[in-house]
């Protein structure tokens, strides 16, 4: 199960930007977009999750994910399900 502070990091680590992790959960329902994190930043951040968690989001469900939550929550989900 991939946690928020999990997530945070690879964001972080992604974009060059230790924002995140310092925003902790304030940012799970704010928009990736208004965060500054561009499609680039979440293709990487999917290579990432699944490199290091084996949780694969492929690149057309990325780009629908919005938050941080939406994003956890499909993490989250078994994979039987997605």
């Amino acid at each position: 199960m991939l946690s928020i502070d999990q997530l945070l990091q690879v964001l972080s680590e992604c974009s060059g930007d230790e924002q995140a992790i310092a925003q902790g959960n304030d940012i799970l329902d704010r928009e990736f977009e208004v965060l500054g994190y561009d499609s680039l930043v979440l293709l990487e951040t999917s290579a990432q999750l699944k490199h290091r968690y084996d949780i694969d989001i492929p690149e057309d469900v990325i780009r629908d994910l919005k938050t941080p939550r939406a994003l956890l929550e499909y993490a989250n989900v078994p994979a039987s399900k997605n």
